[in-house]
């Protein structure tokens, strides 16, 4: 064999050792990437709602829930008592909203910040509704309210609602998403709020006097659009009013679906955008005025204005001459002679946030990025009205549905959103699979959680039903 072949034998020869040993080396590089990726990602979970562990617990859960219903009175009067604490800030804390706003941190402030709160109390029963000009009610909040309670107070009679302006204070939220949405987390902001709210209810409770509150609804469906889906959905057109009078003052709650986004993430002011409008608005012919965002999930405001000035006249101005001509002629005149209100435990699928409308990324991941936080559903029966206070962008479309069912068996529905926990988006499952910001990313809790959400609600409005009926106080 020739010297020059062998040279070259000894080189294919060492060639092959070293390809050898490269894809050694890349098959563990990739059988690492696989373990890696296995280890944060994995299948959507698309298994029925009805077969999982968390729906047996729920349905347990509905199945012992006569305890919390009071007997109805009629030999005691309700007392009725509201406050508004201002809670603007100081400082130019970042507003929560917008992901894409940058920076977070506000410029000044264009509209003052308030926690109102009503509080209602029939015998030994007593409800606080808290309505917060705040994004959402964040879990690390409603915690904290929780732990300092006053004296005589207890977790279920906390009714948390928000009204959802996308140009509110931040800064309550810790973790990834926290930051994303509210800007940096400061610990003081959620104390400062706690405090607030605590005062909102010490002074609400000093002002109960005999009072009245009476109930109605108006469709406004000009007003509020399908965001999600436009023409091919539906929309939440109701705007749920409550007439409250406390002795001789009178005041409203207005609950709507449309989200309050008529400032855009450009916007650096703190602002309370159109349901701020409206309250002020209703503040000047009544004493009170308070606002709760509704069913807000797929629903935004619709308008002919051009500027956000001119949007949130157009709304609020829409929304008060509807409330006044209620507060004269269509709200329901019956006596309260119940109250009664219980937080329902909420056991929900593992949250998955999809990458694809196959993959998505595993619970652990989720957690480190969001926290690890309880849910429940709120709940309040004041006579023949029925609050459920969800946690979450609960979709109009979902809502409308129920509506129907409340009112056939003779109740006004006020749905509300954000009461001290945040599930993401719970939208229509038939669009689940879209490729839009309320399916693909906010979307947390699997294909079926709008029919899951759905059927806990139907059967809460059931069961409140079927307790009156068979209530031997009733007769």
């Amino acid at each position: 064999m020739s010297e020059t072949k062998e040279v070259r034998l000894k080189i294919f020869a060492n060639l092959l050792k070293m390809l050898r040993y490269l894809s050694k080396i890349l098959l563990g590089l990739f059988l690492i990437l696989l373990v890696l990726v296995i280890s944060v990602v994995k299948l959507v979970d698309r298994s029925p709602y009805e077969e999982q562990a968390f729906y047996q617990e729920m349905d347990q859960r509905l199945d012992s829930l006569n305890s919390h219903f009071s007997v109805p009175i009629d030999t005691v009067t309700l007392q009725v008592g509201w406050s508004e604490v201002n809670i603007t800030p100081s400082t130019n804390l970042p507003l929560a909203g917008y992901g894409a706003r940058d920076p977070k941190t506000m410029e000044g402030v264009l509209d003052s910040s308030f926690i109102r709160a009503v509080v209602y109390q029939l015998d030994a029963r007593k409800l606080a509704m808290i309505f917060s000009d705040l994004l959402v009610i964040h879990p690390e909040l409603r915690n904290a309210v929780f732990e300092s309670l006053p004296s005589g107070w207890q977790r279920h009679e906390i009714y948390f609602t928000a009204t959802h302006t996308h140009s509110g204070q931040g800064a309550w939220a810790p973790g990834v998403v926290g930051d994303l949405f509210a800007g940096a987390y400061d610990p003081q902001q959620v104390v400062i709020l706690s405090d607030k709210t605590l005062e909102a209810i010490n002074k609400a409770t000093a002002n109960l006097k005999p009072g009245a509150v009476q109930f109605g609804e108006l469709s406004v469906d000009n007003l509020v659009r399908n965001r999600l889906v436009k023409e091919k959905g539906i929309t939440d057109p109701w705007l749920k009013v409550a007439r409250l009078q406390s002795d001789t003052l009178v005041g409203h709650i207005a609950v709507f679906s449309a989200h309050a986004t008529c400032f855009g993430a450009d916007n650096h002011l703190l602002a309370s955008d159109y349901p701020g409008e409206l309250v002020r608005m209703l503040n000047e012919p009544f004493d009170f005025g308070a606002y709760a965002a509704g069913a807000v999930g797929s629903m935004a405001v619709n308008t002919n204005g051009d500027s956000p000035k001119e949007k949130i006249e157009e709304v609020a101005s829409g929304l008060n001459e509807q409330v006044q001509l209620l507060s004269l002629i269509g709200l329901d005149q019956l006596p309260i002679q119940q109250l009664t209100s219980f937080r329902l435990n909420l056991p929900m699928r593992d949250p998955q946030v999809k990458l694809t409308n196959s993959l998505a990324l595993r619970p652990y991941i989720f957690n480190m990025s969001f926290g690890e936080y309880s849910n429940d559903i709120s709940v309040a029966v004041l006579g023949q009205a029925i609050f459920i206070g969800l946690p979450c962008d609960f979709s109009g479309e979902l809502a409308v549905p129920l509506y129907e069912q409340a009112r056939a068996l003779g109740y006004q529905l006020f749905i509300t959103s954000f009461n001290g926990g945040y599930a993401g988006y719970v939208i229509k499952d038939e669009w689940y699979d879209l490729s839009k910001y309320e399916a693909r990313t906010m979307s947390w809790y699997g294909p079926d959680a709008g029919s899951y959400l759905s059927e806990v609600i139907s059967r809460l409005i059931q069961i409140i039903h079927e307790n009156n009926e068979t209530n031997p106080a009733r007769r």
